[in-house]
């Protein structure tokens, strides 16, 4: 009998119950299917029941060891820390879904060649539409032979995939994938464990993406109360878009960027990074949005070349600077390798920071 496979039968079956209750009765399942073993060969259950005593303090130690951390990049470094206890895999990877419920965003990787070829990258595939169908671990024993499974770069290498759902309270809020770099299916038992550490791990991530939303929340408020301080200062309209543009940068944690006034002119009020060249100039009309909207990295490169810049793949956040019906500027921000702030967040930001651009420029009289 495979009680694994029993046992995550009857979970899904149980899946309309409280938590608590559904864990007494699988509890009480185990206990039963450990005393029939002992009653029919107990010689034979000892060595088991050690290795089972064993994996059990280690994930008790693992969860533990999850549970304590505050930030999101610590808790998804100890999750992955801690799944290599369990599972024997060559890379994996983490991908939480954007603000929009659509795409996986990857966030963390481990034992690629070259991780910055992971990180940041975003995906849509018949894959993640079966978690979010049934958020169940999926194993694909030769991704060769599956045409679900789509090569992301830096992936060349992988052979042997597992998907294990991040779920919290019934819903998919990312996905970590374990890999094989040669064909060795991940089977019944490796999931098993994996999902052991993946279950409470979704609840650790998801406690700390609140609280690092609590934080950039404090953030994007310490970033408009230095706009207004600066306008109420009687700073001129450059100094109020160099804060402006500064403190986009901080909140998204953007490598750099650039503050388009809006017009024919679009002439550029502030610019750092690999941006910082265009102060003062013209700007293309690719660098202007009266709706937020992302560029992706083929287009981007397109923009830099002609503005004789050099980026090295990497997005374009538009957002607009917009008080009302009144489009002020643009943030061209350029995408950051890891999470940023939110669109939601970034919008309020760039809310707030038209309205005191416009009021700097009415007190200068231009």
């Amino acid at each position: 009998m495979n009680t694994d496979r029993l046992l995550r039968e009857v979970e899904r079956r149980l899946a309309g119950l409280p938590a608590e209750a559904r864990a007494e009765a699988l509890d009480a399942i185990r206990e039963e299917i450990g005393r029939d073993r002992r009653r029919v060969d107990p010689a034979d259950t000892v060595e088991l029941e050690r290795e089972r005593r064993l994996l059990a303090e280690t994930l008790r130690d693992a969860l533990e060891a999850i549970s304590r951390q505050a930030r999101l990049e610590d808790t998804i470094d100890e999750v992955l820390k801690q799944l290599a206890r369990v599972v024997v895999f060559d890379s994996c990877s983490v991908a939480l879904l954007d603000a929009d419920g659509g795409r996986f965003r990857i966030i963390a990787a481990r034992g690629f060649p070259e991780p910055g070829k992971i990180i940041g990258l975003s995906f849509r595939n018949r894959l993640r539409d079966a978690t979010a169908e049934s958020p169940w671990p999926l194993s694909i024993p030769d991704v060769r032979e599956d045409d679900r499974f789509e090569r992301l770069p830096g992936g060349e290498q992988v052979c042997s995939w597992a998907g294990m759902p991040l779920v919290v309270e019934g819903q998919v809020i990312g996905l970590l994938s374990l890999d094989r770099h040669r064909v060795e299916p991940f089977d019944d038992e490796d999931l098993h464990r994996a999902k052991a550490v993946v279950f409470s791990a979704a609840g650790a991530i998801h406690k700390a993406q609140l609280l690092e939303n609590v934080r950039r929340y404090a953030s994007l408020m310490e970033r408009v109360v230095e706009v207004n301080q600066a306008v109420f200062a009687g700073k001129g309209p450059a100094e109020v878009a160099r804060l402006i543009l500064e403190g986009a940068v901080k909140l998204g944690a953007a490598q750099g960027g650039a503050l388009v006034l809006a017009g024919k002119e679009r002439k550029v009020a502030a610019a750092s990074g690999a941006f910082a060249s265009l102060l003062g100039r013209r700007a293309p009309d690719d660098l202007t949005a009266r709706d937020s909207r992302r560029v992706e990295p083929a287009a981007t490169k397109g923009i830099a070349s002609a503005l004789g810049l050099k980026l090295s793949g990497q997005g374009l956040q538009l957002v607009p600077l917009a008080s009302g019906d009144s489009h002020v500027a643009t943030l061209a921000l350029l995408e950051p390798a890891g999470a940023g702030a939110d669109d939601t967040l970034m919008q309020a930001y760039a809310s707030r920071a038209a309205a005191a651009y416009a009021h700097a420029v009415r007190d200068s009289g231009h």
